[in-house]
């Protein structure tokens, strides 16, 4: 479990195919250990090997498929990263858990005074999960849904997350990982299980 408070950006050094998915090695200066659970652009990645601040990952097909990583994983590219949260530390952001819903576009990234309006498109069908002043997590990073409109949503970035994160990277049409609050997503199931059976109940 996360809490989409990013600790640093990591650096993909290296990909290569294997059986069924991708290894990947990602350069970062977090101390790890072998078996850890580390958020990479929000997708929760468990580390194989730890040399010389080289960490390994192995992503599955279902993780390749679900994420931005199936078109958009280069030697090069930036990541945003995390430990899994401590039971003993404080809790920021929202719960995260690192599996993928689905991904977005970058639509818009403004400067609005000190800080930046972020604006991702998404597919329609994930438009009940979100509201406005809820939490998602973008690549990742916890943040606050500001707008929220049918196949878009925008959010605003304080300084001091655009600079620790790869929002400072980002262009339009940058592709990204969402994951939508927990909470919520159990929340729809259950009402959406109790409608659909509302006329089987007794009161």
């Amino acid at each position: 479990m996360f809490t989409g408070l990013v600790e640093e950006e990591g650096k993909i050094v290296r990909v290569w195919d294997v059986s069924l998915g991708k290894r990947i090695d990602i350069k970062m200066s977090l101390s790890t250990n072998i078996g850890d659970s580390v958020l990479v652009d929000g997708v929760c990645l468990t580390v194989e090997n730890i040399k010389d601040n080289i960490a390994t990952f192995f992503l599955s097909e279902e993780t390749l498929n679900r994420t931005k990583f199936k078109t958009h994983l280069l030697p090069g590219q930036y990541v945003n990263l995390e430990r899994s949260m401590r039971a003993d530390a404080f809790f920021g952001g929202h719960i995260v858990s690192g599996h993928i819903d689905t991904t977005g576009k970058v639509k818009g990234l403004i400067k609005v005074g000190a800080s930046y309006k972020l604006t991702i498109t998404y597919p329609r069908k994930y438009n009940k999960f979100l509201v406005e002043k809820g939490s998602i997590a973008i690549d990742g990073i916890s943040l606050t849904l500001n707008e929220v409109k049918p196949d878009w949503f925008s959010v605003q970035v304080i300084p001091h997350t655009y600079n620790i994160t790869t929002v400072k990277r980002m262009k339009i049409g940058y592709l990204v990982n969402l994951e939508f609050d927990m909470i919520g997503k159990y929340v729809v199931k259950v009402t959406e299980e109790y409608l659909k059976n509302a006329r089987h109940y007794k009161f």
